[in-house]
């Protein structure tokens, strides 16, 4: 509760040099997204995603290649400029409300999705004196530990709070934000500050109609999928030990959980095989 009211403040303080009458602000960070995964598989997935904050509305919206900035041609009041829809191919969308210290976004459980509600205000940030520019920013260092990884991220208070993905709670926005052990990183690459017209339309939250998951309900049912996903059995009785990994960028299930045993026991089998 005490991170969400000093969000909340470092927000409303942002927000309020960017926030005029007579105009709306749409700030868009465009990042590249790099997970390098298991250094010894030698797995690298490349992304492009574009993060636009409305310090008026105190919303943000990070989805993957967004493309669609901003645009006040033949816009009305009653109009949406910018349609999040993650379904489909917009599965990557996350959507983030200030005011509501709430966060949305689509996750995948063996290849089905769930909508997960996070809260903004769940890093604990230790800010270091270390400072270097970033695309013409001055920023400032910061370390947290967040779900099973140590990590370094780079913030600007020139822009108003915002982050990359979840990350999130800096006294501006970050600009970069790598692991220390270099398995996933995001590193913001241009920065685009627009003024829209006063009637400029609020963007919606997309999941308002899905039923989202907490975190720690998120992490359950992660679990109770893994389990069963490892004791699954074909029609022709072949039992085929499907082992789900215990972290992503996220840890779901804990190094030390007795329930779910498949990959400890698949790597035992390995091990006496060779």
């Amino acid at each position: 509760m005490k991170n969400f009211y000093v969000l909340s403040l470092l927000f409303m303080v942002c927000s309020t040099v960017w926030s005029q009458k007579d105009s709306i602000t749409s700030i868009n960070l465009k990042y590249n997204y790099v997970v390098r995964g298991n250094a010894a598989k030698n797995i690298t997935y490349k992304a492009a995603y574009d993060l636009v904050l409305f310090p008026d509305f105190g919303l943000a919206v990070y989805d993957k290649e967004v493309d669609k900035a901003p645009k006040i041609e033949n816009i009305t009041s009653t109009s949406t400029a910018i349609e999040w829809k993650p379904k489909g191919k917009n599965l990557s969308t996350l959507y983030k409300n200030y005011a509501r210290n709430e966060m949305f976004l689509k996750s995948n459980i063996n290849f089905r999705f769930f909508v997960q509600k996070d809260s903004l205000a769940i890093f604990d940030w230790d800010i270091k004196e270390e400072t270097k520019t970033i695309l013409g920013y001055t920023c400032q260092a910061a370390t947290t530990t967040f779900r099973g990884r140590n990590y370094k991220a780079w913030f600007t208070t020139a822009l108003p709070v915002c982050g990359p993905w979840k990350f999130d709670s800096l006294p501006g926005a970050i600009l970069e934000v790598k692991a220390s052990d270099d398995y996933v990183s995001w590193e913001a690459t241009g920065i685009i500050v627009d003024k829209q017209k006063p009637d400029y339309p609020q963007p919606e939250n997309p999941f308002v109609l899905d039923k989202a998951l907490t975190w720690s309900e998120f992490k359950l049912l992660y679990k109770e999928k893994a389990i069963a996903a490892s004791k699954y059995v074909t029609k022709e009785g072949e039992k085929l030990n499907i082992v789900t990994a215990r972290m992503g960028v996220e840890r779901y299930i804990e190094e030390d959980d007795k329930d779910y045993q498949a990959d400890k026991v698949m790597k035992k089998i390995m091990n006496e095989n060779k």
